[in-house]
């Protein structure tokens, strides 16, 4: 089989790198479609990115180029891509979903990060696989839009257009080699790791730019009452619980001989006091295969994040992790937004045993006078979160996705 993989962005190629080498390993043709007009900031696929896979082909699609065309020139059978609904319309008509239909082109959707939520019922008329991390993730997305799949499931079946399979982008944990990380990052063997995944300072959350931003309190207020954000003044006077956490964190770390990780990316512009608090700042997210963050996930003893991902990528690693409650304005639309970043027990970002939730003002409070044996994975809550919120942890989760596009061949 000749497959095509939209690998525009490094995001996508960490999704589906497992995948792609899956598909080489046995024997089909792997197409690796680049966009050279990325513009989000660190995400262009470079040709150091695309080069993990030198068996596959590579070609550039500019933004509004055609994909009929280029799928019909090079005899694709299946084009697969995270969220591939989403992506593809809006590319706009150049995407010719119908038209690609037409042509036999099989379209397959992957998972990444529990994306599926948001994905348009609509896409099960058109995409003829949606795949998922888990049963509960497949339900709840039909939950979400019970009425619009209700109608859609009058035309097809909601069960053969969709299949669960576990994270394909959690299959690259098996890839790691923890030692060598230690040694690129100079951290001595057998000393504990704490990372700290740091804030999205760059989205439309008043309380991140005035409150926990860089510079002096008195400048925020002044800023915040310009911007019709007066109500943030008392807090941005009360001081900055960004920088709390941070030397809390780093605290911690002293008391429980670990080395403080701090994972940015271009995009998160930190604050400059986390640069001084890190043992270790990992800025440039460069690596695809196996990607950044897993490795340094694999060789962490606890992660800090704020209701991030990252909560799957740790809880995959037997790490446990405290998820800081932060204001996200910008997300009350996201569809599930209570399971997916709520603090309720239960749901993804609070689960006994796996990961801690807390609020941001108490989040230094709750790393004061504490070690890391204070925080332990709970064997059996983890195999119960996996299965609800991660799927199976047997780096096999590629293998499934591609038996199932195999079969529709």
């Amino acid at each position: 089989m000749k497959i095509a993989f939209l690998a525009s962005r490094k995001g996508y190629l960490k999704v589906m790198g497992s995948l792609i080498q899956a598909s080489l390993d046995r024997g089909h043709e792997a197409i690796l479609l680049t966009d050279p007009g990325e513009r989000k900031p660190g995400e262009a696929a470079t040709p150091a990115d695309v080069g993990q896979w030198p068996a596959a082909r590579v070609l550039a699609r500019r933004p509004g180029e055609p994909l009929l065309p280029l799928a019909r020139e090079r005899g694709v059978d299946a084009l697969v891509g995270p969220s591939l609904h989403f992506v593809l319309t809006s590319m706009g008509p150049g995407a010719d979903l119908a038209g690609l239909r037409a042509a036999a082109v099989r379209l397959y959707s992957v998972d990444y990060v529990l994306e599926t939520l948001t994905s348009d019922p609509e896409a099960y008329r058109l995409i003829d696989v949606t795949f998922y991390a888990t049963e509960f993730e497949r339900r709840l997305h039909w939950d979400l839009h019970k009425e619009r799949f209700a109608a859609i499931a009058r035309d097809v079946s909601l069960e053969a257009r969709s299949a669960v399979s576990g994270s394909t982008m959690l299959d690259q944990l098996t890839l790691v080699d923890r030692d060598a990380v230690r040694r690129r990052l100079r951290i001595a063997p057998g000393r504990p790791v704490v990372l700290l995944m740091s804030l999205k300072m760059a989205v439309p959350e008043p309380f991140r730019r005035y409150v926990w931003a860089d510079g002096p309190a008195l400048i925020r207020a002044a800023m915040a009452t310009a911007s019709g954000h007066v109500r943030l003044v008392p807090a941005i006077c009360k001081g900055n619980g960004y920088r709390d956490l941070v030397e809390a964190a780093r605290e911690f770390c002293r008391r429980s001989g670990a080395s403080l990780i701090v994972k940015s990316r271009e995009k998160n512009r930190d604050p400059r006091f986390l640069r001084g608090a890190a043992d270790v700042l990992v800025e440039a997210d460069e690596a695809v295969y196996p990607y950044t963050s897993i490795e340094l996930m694999a060789i962490a003893d606890l992660c800090v994040h704020f209701q991030s991902g990252a909560v799957l990528e740790a809880s995959a690693a037997s790490v446990p992790s405290i998820s800081v409650r932060v204001p996200q304005t910008h997300l009350h639309d996201y569809p599930g937004h209570e399971e997916v970043f709520g603090g309720r027990a239960g749901t993804l970002q609070n689960f006994a045993g796996v990961v801690w939730s807390v609020g941001h003002a108490e989040a230094p409070g709750l790393l004061a006078g504490r070690t890391l044996a204070d925080f332990k994975i709970d064997a059996e809550a983890r195999r119960r979160y996996l299965e609800r919120f991660v799927g199976a942890d047997d780096g096999r989760s590629s293998q499934r996705v591609l038996d199932v596009i195999e079969r529709r061949r």
